[in-house]
């Protein structure tokens, strides 16, 4: 079977990836602002100000790491060149990061919207989030293509109107209350105080973690288009993060704190910076735009979840059913559970402050394992001052994690809870892929079953704070992916899949017709009888849409394992040996199936283009639209277009 150009094209241009990254780092100063002073009070200034040199100095080693993987930086793909397993542990804590990260923004954005209330004892802000959280999932069942564009035009618009405040309230920052983060500096219970304090708010990092995974679809070269990607957004979001913290802190008491002195704004301070500096009316419709702002962010945060899990299951990490792609290109049983676990989440820490106490493990573990993986690594050069780079930030990244991990026990029960039943589920892919003998298999199964019940037990019924609790993760952890090398090595290699062949035909052709089918139909018998009697080859498109971001290279899928494919293939080939008409089987996967379809014509030189009618209607044509009309538009005019029902 024939691939022309099997592997998914590089599309993803630097103002389609900077507003993705603008989604997360962006969208982090609607809650970071407020919970820097939640936790920090007048010292904020100073925490955002370290915060935001944190940013600079990830930024920079993600830089390099894009230009030296070019085909996927993320930590899944990064970390598989030193150890599958621990490719694994990076990407199942970026799951639980993006699963933290849809229920944040979320919960946030209807705080933004001034949703409130109660009904039947529960909160309506609530009710709305899980809402919301089940359109988005619906929406993205049909993986629309037109959110980039939404993103994009909600990021500028944030941007414009966060410029405004700025502006406004440079007058005022004369009025900036600093205190030190360490007023007795002697005192070494003060100066871990402020280093809690810091690592409370390093919120928002995933998004170059999610740039770095998607390399190995940004045009070339990838090091230029990754650079214009995150360098302006790094410039814009260390700039106004720390004017808005010195704006934040020229505020008087009485509008940050309440009389019985909690702080407030926790959840929604850049609504308090708008009416304050720029006027109330200003500032409704603002957190119309801050609000949509972060509900982009959740469909970011699902979409990306969704694109981990469908890369771990392609690759033999998790159960296969998670690779399952539906009619729209999108992993159905994938987002599924990208909607349930935010959901669950949500039910069991309805509070902000209790959820951006679970945020930053998970992406501080991922970023920790990537800098340090690509820092020690010996598979390409680095220069000393890159690898010095590289290793240094990840050395504090991994104290963050440390702290982190010691200081917020909700936060560590939660990551391990994902760790032992992402590993326990492994586990059982493996095992199903192995040559173990079944006693062992069965023993394999029953060690994965017990550890992932006894982690649900101890994350349910055990407090949170029990350090015997944690040990046993961590524990289990370790035995979940000792067995793992060893069952792995048990697996025999992949042998290539067996696949429907081409056709040579009994004569030389002197044209070619092509169709792109995407279901089965007598158009395509009726195609070959037409190029017999032209004296004609027929080339078979069929474009499996993959409407996911894909993290790294991943493993390369062919039409052995779409039935649809083989049944479009199997049917063309039968007339095709009957009649002796040569047959060219194509099979690509991912990007714009428009591309697809003209690139393909022109690279065989087709004379004559078939194609079907699409079955969309309603709902589906509106998300989708249309393939034909683009198509037409777009193919040279010696080529004939011929459409059929």
């Amino acid at each position: 079977m024939s691939a022309l150009g099997n592997d998914r094209p590089r599309e993803l241009h630097w103002y389609h990836a900077g507003p993705m990254l603008f989604g997360d780092l962006g969208t982090s100063r609607l809650y970071v602002l407020g919970l820097a002073f939640y936790f920090t009070r007048h010292a904020s200034l100073f925490h955002i100000l370290f915060v935001n040199i944190l940013l600079l100095l990830v930024g920079g080693c993600y830089l390099i790491i894009c230009r030296k993987y070019p085909d996927g930086g993320g930590v899944y793909s990064a970390a598989r060149s030193t150890s599958r397993a621990l490719a694994v542990v990076g990407g199942l804590t970026l799951c639980a990061d993006y699963t933290v990260t849809a229920a944040l923004s979320c919960l946030d954005a209807f705080r933004y919207l001034g949703v409130g209330g109660e009904i039947l004892g529960v909160r309506i802000e609530l009710l709305c989030t899980l809402a919301a959280i089940a359109a988005i999932g619906f929406v993205n069942w049909f993986g629309p293509r037109g959110m980039g564009r939404v993103a994009l035009f909600v990021a500028v618009l944030t941007v414009l109107l966060t410029l405004v405040i700025a502006v406004c309230a440079i007058p005022s920052l004369h009025h900036t209350r600093i205190e030190l983060p360490v007023r007795e500096r002697y005192s070494l219970t003060a100066w871990s105080d402020a280093w809690v304090g810091f690592t409370e708010i390093v919120l928002a990092l995933s998004g170059i973690e999610a740039i770095a995974n998607m390399t190995g679809i940004m045009v070339s070269p990838v090091r230029v288009t990754s650079r214009r990607s995150i360098v302006p957004v790094l410039l814009e979001v260390v700039t106004l993060n720390i004017l808005l913290g010195a704006a934040m802190n020229a505020l008087p008491d009485a509008k940050l704190i309440d009389p019985e002195g909690h702080a407030l704004g926790t959840d929604n301070m850049m609504n308090i910076l708008a009416t304050a500096y720029v006027g109330g009316t200003f500032s409704f419709l603002a957190s119309f735009v801050f609000g949509a702002l972060l509900l982009s962010a959740v469909n970011t945060a699902i979409a990306d979840l969704m694109a981990i899990q469908y890369m771990m299951a392609r690759d033999g990490e998790a159960p296969a059913i998670l690779a399952r792609l539906n009619r729209h290109g999108v992993p159905g049983y994938g987002l599924l559970l990208a909607m349930f676990i935010p959901a669950a989440l949500l039910m069991m820490f309805p509070d902000l402050t209790q959820l951006a106490g679970l945020y930053s493990v998970g992406v501080v573990a991922a970023i920790t394992i990537n800098l340090l993986t690509t820092g020690a690594t010996k598979q390409f050069d680095l220069r000393a001052w890159e690898r010095w780079l590289l290793c240094g930030v990840g050395a504090l990244m991994a104290c963050i994690l440390v702290t982190l991990l010691w200081n917020k026990p909700h936060a560590r029960i939660f990551s391990m809870a994902i760790l032992v039943v992402g590993l326990g589920a492994r586990l059982f892919t493996l095992a199903s892929r192995s040559t173990l003998s079944k006693p062992y298999i069965q023993a394999v199964c029953l060690l994965a079953a017990v550890c992932c019940i006894g982690q649900v037990y101890l994350a349910l019924m055990v407090p949170a704070e029990s350090q015997a609790a944690f040990a046993a993760s961590t524990a289990a952890v370790g035995l979940l992916v000792w067995v793992g090398q060893f069952v792995s090595a048990s697996i025999p290699q992949q042998e290539a899949a067996t696949a429907l062949d081409d056709f040579d035909g009994d004569y030389h052709p002197n044209g070619c017709y092509m169709v792109s089918a995407s279901r089965s139909s007598p158009l395509i018998s009726g195609v070959i009888e037409e190029a017999r009697r032209s004296q004609a080859s027929v080339v078979v498109l069929f474009v499996r849409e993959l409407a996911i971001p894909v993290m790294g290279s991943g493993t390369t899928q062919d039409a052995s394992e779409d039935p649809d494919a083989r049944a479009i293939f199997a049917e063309a080939l039968a007339p095709a040996r009957r009649l002796g008409v040569p047959v060219k089987l194509v099979y690509l996967v991912g990007g714009s199936v428009v591309d697809r379809i003209v690139q393909t014509a022109t690279d065989v030189s087709a004379l004559r283009i078939y194609m079907q009618l699409s079955k969309r209607h309603g709902i589906m044509r509106f998300f989708k639209g249309d393939v034909i009309g683009p198509v037409a538009e777009r193919l040279p005019e010696h080529m004939e277009l011929v459409i059929h029902a």
